[in-house]
């Protein structure tokens, strides 16, 4: 099992992190979304080794994904999640991914792909928006 700490993040402290490291959002409707940069509201993930963060990170945007961070949602206008509340269930869907490792990694694979293939999707729509203002932008200029 990992070894991996879970504390609130702090810009003052933020150069004292060494280890393996990403963050988690804690507050808004996207609370649970991991980050590769800190934000204002967020968590610090701290891990042993590049390996144990990877393996958080997916398992965190997994979760996220699937909306298994809303139960933990508190706060009516503005939706947060409590530290004391994130901790035991992260260390609960670490534990269970960790059981069925194999299954886990398939499944983040797929996740990858999907990842990958969206991001490649997002481009195209962006092309496909240029185009037509390219369009639209010519047939006026002409007039």
């Amino acid at each position: 099992m990992f070894n991996f700490s879970i504390s609130s993040f702090n810009s003052v402290n933020a150069k004292d992190i060494s280890q393996p490291h990403f963050f988690i959002l804690c507050k808004g409707l996207n609370s649970g979304k991991p980050l590769e940069k800190p934000c204002p509201n967020c968590f610090v993930i701290t891990t042993n080794s590049n390996e144990e963060k990877e393996f958080l990170y997916w398992l965190c945007w997994g979760l996220w994904q699937s909306k298994k961070f809303y139960h933990l949602h508190t706060g009516s206008v503005i939706p947060f999640i409590r530290l004391h509340e994130f901790k035991p269930f992260i260390k609960e869907q670490a534990a269970t991914a960790f059981a069925e490792k194999e299954q886990y990694n398939k499944n983040v694979k797929a996740l990858q792909q999907l990842e990958a293939l969206e991001k490649n999707y997002k481009q195209n729509l962006l092309l496909i928006m240029d185009a037509k203002r390219a369009i639209f932008h010519k047939a006026t200029a002409r007039r």
